[in-house]
């Protein structure tokens, strides 16, 4: 799986970090939904201002947490599904067709 994205912190929830498509490339934000109902997201994905998706909190098989990503880019015709997980060299994004 390729990775899309790119992240300083070592916390994946409410961190900024790099996203990067073959046509977009930007510093995105997770911020957290309060008050949500259980079928809304736990968070809203930002570039500045705007919002460009959403990340739902899962947990692995094995029992790792990390967040399953919805990205639109107004390029493609479908959503971006992805994941953002933990990996040896701290949090990455990974997107599998």
């Amino acid at each position: 799986m390729p990775t899309i994205g790119s992240f300083s912190q070592d916390d994946l929830f409410g961190q900024e970090g790099i996203l990067e498509t073959l046509t977009l490339k930007a510093k995105i934000k997770f911020v957290p939904l309060k008050d949500r109902s259980e079928k809304q997201p736990d968070y809203r994905i930002l570039v500045g201002k705007r919002e460009i998706g959403a990340a739902w909190s899962r947990t692995s098989k094995k029992g790792s947490a990390y967040l399953f990503l919805k990205l639109t880019d107004p390029s493609l015709p479908d959503p971006v599904v992805c994941n953002l997980y933990r990996n040896a060299s701290g949090p990455a994004v990974l997107w599998a067709r």
